[in-house]
């Protein structure tokens, strides 16, 4: 659990320094005043002030926030027009809302790069068992990582993806598995638990991955392919979520995240960091979404702006963006009281 919250701290905070420091790049190169920015919420540890923003740090280190003048009516009365958000031209505006979810996208983009550079691309993997899951059908027939997996049900293990789709696809049908252990064959008789969500029979075992080592340029191009293929991958999973073919409850919250970062976390860099590219495609495509509250909000204000050359009055769109706000804080309270129960339903 350790493991999980300060992965989950670490990871949440990293990914929300990106996204606030988009929006603080281009506030600052085009004059827009920073009253304040920080890391974390609750009371505020130690600050110190440079020009005109406050630069903090608070009681809890999870998030980032960057506060725009002029983006609320709320502003300080002192602050000249010509340094307001709302004031500045739409494109300087515009680029202000979409570098925070852009900066995302291109730290996956970078972070891929990086694990491909040095670790090599994923190929496939091998007949080898990485990893055990804790409490698992694996664990509790004695399967222990390194075991090599030969044969189930007597049918050779020539491709192990097949090997791992025939599992899949005989859930509460005990298995006959042979390993190779320090240069030992051994049976294991190992019944498959049914995946409810997945719908497919687990052992609880993870194969261990086979890379293909590549230049760095050729890490670039598979960095990119791999970035474009998650932001397809998001957009696939909105559809089903639009559409019923995922219901909200399938959802997770922070809690949720938490527990996966932890996972990850356990399972090696390699993992963690594939998990945390990821997770900044999530990040930047839901931000970009057409909702109130999000930076995808503003953007579609931006396109009424553009389309009825008029601005539409600021307390009126920020009083959208605080009902949106208020929606959004209430699915993920939701969501994540889904997650907690998930945590303490039978199993």
């Amino acid at each position: 659990m350790l493991i999980a919250i300060l992965s989950f701290a670490v990871v949440f905070t990293i990914v929300a320094l990106v996204h606030e420091f988009g929006h603080y790049l281009v506030a600052k190169r085009s004059g827009i005043r920073v009253p304040e920015c920080g890391i974390g919420f609750g009371p505020r540890l130690f600050s110190f002030k440079k020009g005109e923003t406050t630069y903090a740090v608070n009681l809890i280190p999870i998030l980032a926030y960057v506060n725009v003048s002029g983006e609320s009516e709320e502003d300080d009365p002192s602050c000249p027009e010509d340094q307001k958000f709302y004031n500045k031209p739409l494109f300087v505006r515009f680029l202000l809302a979409f570098l925070g979810p852009f900066f995302n996208i291109v730290l996956a983009f970078l972070i891929l790069a990086l694990v491909f550079t040095f670790a090599g691309v994923p190929k496939s993997v091998s007949n080898e068992i990485d990893k055990i899951s804790p409490n698992s059908p694996a664990e509790k027939v004695g399967l222990m990582a390194g075991d090599k997996l030969l044969s189930i049900d007597n049918a050779p293990v020539v491709k192990m993806e097949s090997s791992i789709d025939y599992i899949h696809k005989h859930p509460d049908k005990q298995l006959l598995l042979k390993v190779s252990r320090n240069g030992k064959e051994l049976i294991f008789k190992v019944t498959p638990k049914l995946d409810p969500k997945l719908n497919v029979g687990l052992i609880g075992f993870s194969p261990k991955p086979l890379y293909l080592q590549v230049s760095p340029l050729q890490a670039l191009y598979f960095a990119c392919q791999q970035t474009l293929s998650m932001i397809a991958l998001m957009f696939v999973i909105l559809w089903k979520l639009f559409t019923g073919g995922i219901s909200l409850g399938e959802l997770a919250g922070p809690v949720g995240i938490a527990q996966i970062t932890g996972t990850y976390a356990q399972s090696g860099l390699l993992s963690l960091l594939s998990f945390v590219a990821f997770l900044n495609v999530n990040v930047g495509i839901i931000n970009l979404l057409p909702l109130p509250a999000l930076d995808g909000g503003r953007i579609t204000f931006m396109l009424i702006e553009l389309i009825r050359r008029k601005p539409i009055d600021i307390k009126t769109e920020n009083k959208i963006h605080q009902w949106g706000l208020i929606v959004l804080l209430g699915l993920m309270a939701a969501i994540t009281v889904n997650d907690v129960f998930r945590i303490f339903r039978p199993r």
